[in-house]
């Protein structure tokens, strides 16, 4: 009995070490994966002595195609003159839907559409007020991994952010943080599939495709880099056309997943912003300065962009603010306008019946991003 006793008294000490070790190597691991440096794109916005943070946030922006000989002989400023005035954000991001560089070749020769912009346009847009070229979209890698390569140099040259591609899922996925005296903003690209060569993976240039998994890891990245608050910039829909139930359900697994505002570009058409749980969705901005001839009398639709900003106020609410532009090149003639006072009181209640028109601007107060506990 008592050698059984010591056999058994020797067996529990053996299993309790044995698991206090692996407790240890548990405890061990988890802190080095907790602790481990996000790779991100960080950014200092100085918003000066002001009170608020504004982050503006333009549409589909490609300088060329259709425009080309009108740039050619006017100038790349020419084109952004008349909508450079509205571009008074701390941060402007801009949906950057052509590569930038001296590639002419399409990595697919038969898309319907492939587009490049030269050189000079990184510099047209930067001096016009943009700050960021979002590249999760369709267009991004239409010049292959050569065409994104030249579209981050000349943009970085200019003094521009890229982000949402990258020459592997790592790099693509990189949150873009925006660190200010208010606060920082993590802003996440994310899109629809548009097909093996645009789709990132381990060994493979492109953009972030959605999923429920990397929905959540955008959101999750950008917070582990130190965002208090997480943007959605998104590209997905179908051209000219109205807001489908796919983005419908993208929007939901986006606001469930935590992001406190959601961007969407790619119809080039204006659509509306629902308030899902307290998050605002921007379906479309619709185009910015778009190069493209347009098809909106074929689609039955009016060339409206969305030009829209959201303002962090140090003592007061969130504010969100909304211009529209004219963007029908059939009509403009390749240079976007304004929307006048009255326009704007009629675009502003199709996009949401919370706004209300001051002056060129429609505004909104929204109850929404709130400083988190953690």
């Amino acid at each position: 009995m008592k050698r059984a006793r010591l056999r058994d008294r020797i067996l529990i000490a053996i299993c309790t070490l044995a698991a206090a070790a692996i407790v240890a190597t548990m405890v061990i691991d988890f802190s080095a994966h907790s602790t481990l440096a996000v790779e991100s794109i960080d950014h200092a916005v100085d918003i000066g002595a002001n009170d608020t943070w504004s982050i503006q946030f333009v549409g589909d922006t490609m300088l060329g195609d259709g425009a080309q000989p009108l740039l050619n002989a006017y100038g790349y400023g020419w084109t952004l003159s008349k909508v450079a005035p509205m571009l008074d954000g701390d941060f402007t991001v801009a949906n950057a839907e052509a590569p930038i560089g001296e590639q002419t070749i399409p990595a697919d020769p038969g898309k319907s559409y492939s587009y490049n912009s030269k050189p000079v346009a990184a510099a047209a847009l930067k001096k016009a007020g943009v700050d960021a070229f979002g590249l999760g979209n369709n267009h991004a890698m239409d010049m292959g991994v050569a065409g994104l390569r030249d579209t981050e140099r000349f943009a970085r040259a200019n003094g521009v952010v890229t982000f949402g591609a990258g020459a592997t899922l790592a790099e693509a996925e990189r949150p873009l943080i925006l660190h200010s005296d208010l606060g920082t903003v993590g802003i996440v690209a994310l899109g629809e599939n548009f097909g093996q060569l645009s789709r990132a993976a381990d060994d493979h240039a492109g953009t972030v495709v959605f999923s429920p998994e990397s929905v959540q890891r955008g959101y999750d990245l950008a917070r582990a880099a130190g965002a208090d608050w997480v943007v959605a910039y998104v590209h997905w829909g179908d051209n000219y056309t109205d807001t489908n139930l796919q983005q419908r359900y993208w929007a939901r697994l986006l606001v469930d997943a935590g992001y406190d505002l959601i961007i969407g570009t790619g119809p080039h058409i204006d659509g509306p912003m629902d308030v899902i749980d307290g998050v605002p969705v921007v379906y479309s901005l619709g185009n910015f300065v778009f190069g493209a001839p347009g098809r909106f009398k074929g689609f039955g639709r009016e060339g409206i962009g969305l030009v829209f900003s959201v303002e962090l106020h140090r003592r007061g609410p969130t504010q969100l603010t909304l211009q529209c532009i004219l963007t029908d090149n059939l009509i403009t003639n390749y240079v976007p306008v304004p929307c006048s006072p009255d326009k704007l009181r009629v675009v502003a209640p199709t996009i949401n019946q919370g706004f209300f028109v001051q002056g060129d601007k429609a505004r909104m107060p929204c109850d929404c991003f709130t400083k988190r506990d953690g």
